[in-house]
C-alpha cells in the first residue's frame, strides 16, 4: 500500500510539474528482468566507482533535480551530463541513505508514459511521449527520520534507447 501511494504521489508532482497527461505502461516480465539486470550493473559501478562501467549505462544527459553543480534547468527538469552525475552519486554512495535503503529494503519498479513530454537531449527518433522505467528505493519510512517526516522514496529512471535501458535520471519524493 505504501508503495501504491509513493507511486501515486510521485505520477500526480510529474503531471503538475511538467503539465503533461501521463498513463501507467505495462512492460513485460523479460522486459522487468532486463532492467533489473541493469539496475543492478548501475549501483555496481557506483559501488566500485567504476566510472567507464557507468558510462556505458547511463544517457550522456542525466536528469537530477539532487545533483549540485551547474545543472541546466528549464521548466522540464534538472539536466547534467553523466561525468557531474556520477560525481554527485558516486562519491561515498555506500554511505549514502539511498544506498543503505536499498541494501536494508530493497526496490520496487513502476513505469511511466508522460504524453507530449519528450526532452530535447533524447535522440531524434524518440516517440514524442516520453515513457520512463523506474526502480524506486524507499529512503526513509515515514517518522522514521524524525518525528512527523512523511518518509521519503528515490527512484533511478531510466529510458529505454535503441532497445537497451539507459540511466536517465533520479529523482525523490516528496
Amino acid at each position: 500500500m505504501k508503495h501504491f501511494l509513493l507511486c501515486c504521489f510521485f505520477v500526480c508532482s510529474i503531471c503538475s510539474f511538467a503539465q503533461q497527461t501521463s498513463t501507467p505502461v505495462k512492460v513485460t516480465k523479460q522486459e522487468w528482468d532486463k532492467l533489473d539486470k541493469v539496475f543492478v550493473a548501475v549501483i555496481d559501478a557506483l559501488v566500485n566507482n567504476n566510472a567507464v562501467a557507468f558510462n556505458k549505462l547511463a544517457y550522456p544527459v542525466v536528469d537530477c533535480i539532487d545533483c549540485v553543480g551547474t545543472p541546466e534547468f528549464n521548466n522540464r527538469g534538472y539536466f547534467v551530463t553523466r561525468d557531474v552525475f556520477y560525481l554527485n552519486i558516486a562519491t561515498n554512495f555506500t554511505k549514502s541513505p539511498v544506498y543503505k535503503a536499498l541494501a536494508k529494503r530493497g526496490y520496487t519498479f513502476s513505469s511511466i508514459l508522460l504524453k507530449g513530454y519528450r526532452p530535447k537531449y533524447l535522440p531524434d527518433d524518440y516517440p514524442e511521449d516520453l515513457t520512463l522505467y523506474e526502480v524506486w528505493i524507499p529512503t526513509y519510512l515515514a517518522n522514521e527520520l524524525s518525528k512527523g517526516h512523511p518518509g521519503t522514496s528515490h527512484a533511478f529512471q531510466f529510458v529505454k534507447i535503441d532497445g537497451e535501458f539507459k540511466l536517465f535520471g533520479m529523482t525523490s519524493i516528496p
